[in-house]
């Protein structure tokens, strides 16, 4: 039936309505009332609320709002605790994730698509913003639905493995240790004061796109980023110290980019809902408070484990009180044969930003 909907929502539509746009994305037409839906699906009000509110979705009252795509999700969710693979707890807490994620990537792909579509109706592309969007989506939409399914599907398996190599009986599947690294631009706040809102959101995405960068090149994960800062783990210390290093390289010859500060540490973390907890991830981003602009400085378990190695150079600093840490010891990185980088000089007009 579904298929049906869509083969009719694909028909070219030269003067869409935003409803007609609304089913273009949905690949079908909304049918079915929450209580229609959930007696189909097999399962009570009360548990379809729950699901369709932990997927991150306002509640719809009694318009006729679901589709025949949401009476299948929810029998497959039904079926996945029915037979036992899933408690309600977990499957609740994995629709969570799913419906967090997808959230924060459908308003990234919009924002995108927006900007193609005010660009090709700026130089005549489109008969008006909607007819534009619609042909986009005509052509996106299948595509990146299989494109999404596959990167899940291998993100998926490189977190099993990792999590397979790292756990142990001693610490459990959800500890393990970690190097963890914690990237800050420098006065971003002030610079942020000064910059319009288009200029502040490309500085943004250009650090973002070369942090994501150089994380996956040394087989590295980002685990979110805010803006002016970024936070990254790795499996070893020497992966975690070749990103931070290699990212101050990257971001310092980025015109107009602010200098970077990044702090690393290692030791045990706690691995949770896509996020990393523990004291060695409070200690990297302590750390940032100790570095200089443009420089990496590593706690001491990371000293410690790069230690010898020919290709770094380690000088311990002086024991420095650190706000949450205390009297803390550290040591700043470099690359044995080249010197760090320099703060990058402001461009012709900029106001300077201070420490």
């Amino acid at each position: 039936m579904a298929s049906e909907h869509l083969e009719e929502a694909s028909v070219t539509v030269e003067r869409p309505t935003p409803g007609e746009l609304e089913r273009r994305l949905l690949g079908d037409v909304p049918r079915w009332t929450r209580e229609e839906a959930s007696a189909a699906a097999g399962i009570s009000v009360d548990s379809a609320r729950r699901l369709w509110r932990a997927l991150g979705f306002a509640d719809v009252g009694g318009a006729a709002a679901f589709t025949d795509a949401d009476v299948d999700a929810l029998t497959r969710l039904r079926g996945l605790v029915d037979d036992g693979t899933l408690d309600e707890a977990s499957a609740l807490q994995l629709v969570r994730a799913v419906g967090s994620t997808m959230a924060r990537l459908a308003e990234w792909e919009t924002e995108t698509v927006a900007e193609l579509v005010e660009r090709r109706v700026g130089v005549g592309e489109g008969t008006s913003r909607l007819a534009t969007a619609y042909g986009i989506a005509e052509r996106v939409v299948p595509q990146f639905r299989e494109l999404q399914a596959y990167a899940w599907q291998r993100h998926l398996a490189a977190a099993a493995l990792c999590m397979e190599r790292l756990g142990s009986a001693e610490v459990g599947l959800l500890a393990a240790p970690l190097t963890v690294g914690f990237a800050d631009l420098v006065g971003f706040t002030r610079l942020s004061r000064r910059l319009k809102g288009t200029a502040l959101a490309d500085l943004v995405e250009r650090f973002e796109a070369r942090a994501g960068d150089r994380v996956a090149a040394h087989q590295a994960r980002v685990v979110k980023t805010l803006g002016d800062s970024v936070l990254f783990v790795a499996v070893t210390s020497r992966q975690g110290v070749d990103v931070a290093l290699g990212l101050i390289a990257d971001v310092s010859a980025e015109p107009g980019m602010p200098d970077l500060r990044v702090g690393v540490a290692t030791g045990t973390v706690l691995t949770r809902l896509g996020d990393v907890y523990g004291e060695v991830v409070n200690r990297a981003s302590r750390l940032t408070s100790v570095a200089k602009r443009n420089r990496v400085v590593v706690d001491e378990a990371t000293a410690a484990a790069l230690a010898g190695d020919p290709e770094l150079m380690l000088r311990p600093l002086r024991p420095r009180s650190v706000r949450g840490l205390g009297l803390t010891s550290s040591c700043a990185v470099a690359h044995a044969d080249r010197r760090p980088p320099a703060p990058a000089p402001a461009p012709a007009g900029a106001v300077p930003v201070v420490d």
